[in-house]
């Protein structure tokens, strides 16, 4: 209940600002349709499959970097709430959950609404399930690079260049855009999950498999952001834990105190 009464909370803040749910569904949509026909172009110039392959990891690229910039925002603005969350009492692991959940709810919608975009423009081919599965993977990704940069950079403008610059770095240099057989660029975060969204396979996927690596990816990503945000929240001296009775007052009173 505590976990579902924080995300609750988080989200409601969030909602708060109009801007921010008008990024969240306009900036995916909006790019998708604008920019996936001239990328496509630009794929086939630089010797890259083009056509209906890069339209469709357009979705995927609007939903990763969307997904990227609101969990840094989230974790930035709500650095200080969350410590004195955990200073009054909160188990540390259901504040994670709750941002967890918040930082997905968020990277859902702008999938959702990269997906619906996509149906629109150019339809999601043969095998929606795949494209659905592979954008949702580019959210989950962003959002653990969203939550690192949050946790290291504190400048707001720093921190959305730095999240635009590794966001180019993969999409440029991935492999639908003509560099598919450069092998530094296999280390990019979404080098496998592009390939499998737009069924196109590697070959160089080993035992796992082009989905093996992309799911291992995503794996990874949920796995470092739990620990990013477990450090974030973590406070320098340690407290004493309160009865339940005042823990409960405490958590209404410093989640209302933080995030009004």
């Amino acid at each position: 209940m505590t976990t579902a009464l924080l995300a609750r909370r988080f989200l409601t803040d969030a909602a708060r600002t109009p801007m921010n749910l008008l990024v969240l569904v306009l900036v995916p949509v909006v790019f998708v349709v604008v920019a996936s026909r001239p990328l496509a172009d630009a794929a086939e110039l630089l010797g890259g499959p083009g056509g209906p392959a890069v339209q469709t990891a357009t979705a995927g690229w609007a939903a990763g970097f969307i997904a990227a910039i609101a969990m840094y925002f989230q974790l930035r603005a709500a650095r200080a709430a969350d410590r004195r969350l955990v200073l009054a009492g909160l188990v540390p692991a259901r504040l994670v959950a709750a941002r967890m959940a918040t930082g997905l709810t968020l990277a859902l919608l702008a999938a959702g609404a990269a997906l619906a975009a996509l149906a629109t423009r150019t339809g999601l081919g043969d095998e929606p399930g795949r494209v659905v599965a592979g954008t949702v993977m580019f959210a989950v990704i962003y959002l653990a690079i969203g939550a690192l940069i949050g946790a290291l950079v504190a400048n707001p403008v720093n921190g959305t260049v730095l999240v635009l610059f590794v966001w180019i770095l993969d999409v440029f240099f991935g492999p639908v855009l003509g560099t598919a057989d450069q092998p530094l660029t296999r280390v990019l975060p979404t080098h496998f999950v592009t390939l499998w969204t737009v069924d196109l396979p590697s070959g160089h996927g080993g035992r796992l498999g082009d989905l093996g690596w992309a799911l291992a990816w995503t794996a990874a990503a949920l796995a470092a952001a739990w620990t990013v945000i477990t450090a974030t929240s973590r406070t320098r001296h340690g407290h004493r834990r309160a009865r339940p009775a005042d823990e409960a007052l405490a958590l209404r009173v410093e989640a209302w105190a933080g995030l009004r």
